[in-house]
């Protein structure tokens, strides 16, 4: 099917108002690209400038909460000092006294707790909860200072929460034990309220603490809260991938971090593209459209402007496409082009024509006379171009494939000589399309059995460079094919019994000995002599001789299978070649079966005679022996076979009949 393209008129406007458009594109793009990077640094130092302000805001009520632990601490070192000597309600008690006039609870925090130094939680009524293996303990007593401990679960009621954990230290800088200040992140504190804050109308803040295995303090997805975040390029969970044209698609957030002074914990604020960009995708999108209008108006202003210069070339457009079925349409032309390429290309257009309509009818004149004779001949006579398209045929291909000519003519050879026989010719086309001179033979089955000689000459053009066709001469070889295989089956074959004769069984023999040494098969040769056929030859006559001849040989091709080879080797001799047998007994088998067939009397025109046969069986498998010594052997072994008795087989050599047995 021809492909469908736009018309010169269109394709020149076209590829004009593609010019305008990639360069007025790049000057849009360029602009845009420049808007976009101005926006995203300005939105990074306003997110900049928020998260510092939060960032502050959060140390210092975490510093405030730090000082009120501190000032806490100096009043616990006499309580915690006594410890060992104080009952457990007592000491609970002056310490929840101490905790009360220092720690407003819960607006600083949501309950405080105090420890001993091995980590025993003092404050809690019953049986006091240990906390000595605490990470924030053991940090608290290695350091002596204040730390603040990420999200943990607490041991009283399972409530998660963060510890301001201060060390009680002596005079002397002995550990005591430690006040707690807990912020539940359950509940309202200036930690969750930060989880909750949001910029602009979509953004929102998550909060990291520090340490080799970080932690979501806040964060806006419940789902994500207290969860493991990353220690570098935390981004709350958004996808900070941008888009392969990120400034004319944004879609990377503009995300702003800041580390607090007082915990090391980082805040993270994350404003999405598709509220941050909003601004620069509206005025995208008003510019692009704007663009787009004055595309189009400048494209239809090219397309008016170029419809009007090539007006003749279309003329002359149609002119040559009607050319192709009429010779004569050029003369619709006007007879004199103006003065222009155009112009100049219609007057050379119009010599040309009518130099084709002079050599089109001296053509058709050569070919008038070429068809007069290839159309007597009985041979397909063709030319295929390099397409493998038919340009010439004769007369015969109508009769052969039912086609009329005109039908043929530029159809391709696989179109006409079907799938099954054009994947046989094709390497043969291919060598001819390559400049090599091909002929041969093939057989087909169909519509008859019959063969065909095939001859394929390459044409080359006037330089001698390339092939440009292929001259095909086919003809019908079945008479020639067939009185050839007659008569070499005739040289092949025993005129009397229609066995194989010496000549094909020697071929035949020799054959089985190389395939027995390539693939180490066992084969066994078998001699026949008759006994006693002289005899009848001589009592009942020559034709009587023959006719036994002929039934000795039927019932020995009985006796054996189908794929062996039986042969007459001259008079009353007779040879059996008997390829790839599993074992020696196999061969006996066969020998014993011929015995038996024979022994039965033969019975022709009122005369019965009674004859034996005598048989040497010579075992073969890849042994270095030419086939002379193999017959030799089946010979002897024949001879053996008489002077023992006659109507008996003798089977060798000795090694293979006892390495079977």
């Amino acid at each position: 099917m021809p492909r469908l393209l736009p018309s010169l008129k269109a394709r020149i406007a076209l590829i004009t108002t593609v010019l305008a458009a990639v360069l007025g594109g790049g000057i849009v793009v360029g602009s845009l690209y420049f808007a976009h990077r101005d926006l995203e640094d300005a939105l990074q130092n306003q997110q900049d400038s928020i998260v510092k302000l939060s960032t502050d805001q959060l140390d210092t009520a975490m510093q405030d909460r730090i000082e009120l632990l501190t000032h806490l601490a100096p009043q616990l070192r006499d309580a915690l000092a006594t410890t060992h000597a104080t009952p457990h309600d007592t000491l609970r008690a002056e310490l929840l006294q101490i905790v009360g006039r220092t720690i407003p609870i819960p607006e600083a925090f949501n309950a405080v707790m105090v420890t001993d130094a091995t980590g025993s939680v003092l404050t809690r009524e019953g049986m006091p909860i240990e906390v000595g293996d605490r990470a924030y303990f053991l940090e608290a007593i290695r350091t002596r200072n204040v730390v603040v401990a990420a999200p943990i679960r607490a041991r009283v009621d399972g409530s998660v929460g963060v510890l301001v954990a201060v060390p009680v230290l002596s005079p002397s800088g002995t550990f005591l034990g430690i006040v707690g200040g807990w912020l539940d992140l359950a509940n309202s504190n200036f930690l969750v309220e930060i989880g909750s804050n949001r910029l602009g109308t979509t953004g929102f803040y998550c909060l990291v603490s520090a340490g080799p295995e970080p932690l979501y303090v806040q964060h806006p997805d419940p789902a994500m809260a207290w969860q493991h975040a990353r220690a570098v390029g935390e981004t709350c969970g958004a996808d900070n991938r941008g888009a392969p044209l990120e400034f004319l698609t944004p879609g990377r957030p503009i995300i702003a971090r800041r580390l607090m002074a007082t915990t090391g914990w980082e805040l993270v604020a994350v404003l999405p593209a598709q509220e941050a960009y909003a601004p620069l995708r509206q005025m995208q999108r008003r510019f692009l459209m704007m663009s787009a209008i004055a595309l189009a108006v400048v494209a239809l202003l090219i397309w008016l402007a170029v419809r009007q210069l090539l007006a003749p070339l279309s003329r002359l457009h149609q002119v040559v496409r009607a050319s192709t079925d009429d010779v004569d349409a050029f003369e619709r032309l006007p007879q004199r082009p103006h003065r222009d390429e155009i112009g100049d290309v219609t007057r050379a257009f119009i010599r040309l024509m009518r130099d084709v309509r002079q050599r089109g009818q001296q053509l058709a004149r050569s070919e008038r006379r070429l068809r007069a004779v290839t159309d007597t001949l009985p041979s397909l006579l063709a030319f295929i171009d390099n397409e493998e398209r038919y340009v010439f045929n004769n007369v015969a291909y109508e009769r052969v494939f039912g086609m009329p000519l005109a039908e043929i003519r530029g159809k391709t050879v696989r179109e006409v000589l079907g799938e099954e026989r054009y994947e046989r010719a094709r390497p043969y086309l291919e060598r001819a399309l390559h400049g090599e001179v091909v002929h041969f033979e093939a057989e087909y089955h169909f519509p008859h059995h019959h063969w065909m000689e095939m001859n394929y000459r390459p044409e080359w053009s006037e330089d001698g460079r390339q092939v440009v066709g292929v001259h095909i001469h086919v003809q019908d070889i079945t008479r020639r094919k067939l009185e050839n295989l007659r008569l070499s089956h005739i040289s092949r074959t025993d005129h009397l019994t229609q066995l194989q004769n010496r000549s094909a069984f020697e071929t035949q023999l020799q054959d089985a000995m190389t395939l027995s040494r390539a693939e180490d098969r066992l084969m066994a040769l078998l001699y026949l002599d008759m006994d006693r056929f002289k005899a009848v030859n001589d009592i009942h006559g020559h034709a009587t001789g023959d006719l036994l001849l002929q039934a000795f040989a039927l019932r020995l091709r009985r006796c054996v299978r189908e794929s062996d080879h039986v042969a007459r080797l001259g008079g009353d001799e007779f040879a059996v070649i008997l390829e790839d047998i599993d074992n020696p007994a196999t061969a006996q088998r066969v020998a014993s079966a011929i015995l038996a067939s024979v022994s039965r009397r033969f019975y022709f025109d009122g005369i019965l005679a009674d004859i034996d046969v005598s048989i040497g069986v010579a075992l073969y498998r890849g042994a270095p022996m030419s086939m002379e010594a193999l017959m030799r052997q089946a010979d002897v072994l024949l001879y053996r076979a008489k002077a023992l008795g006659r109507g008996r087989f003798e089977i060798g050599p000795a090694e293979l009949t006892g390495a079977e047995a």
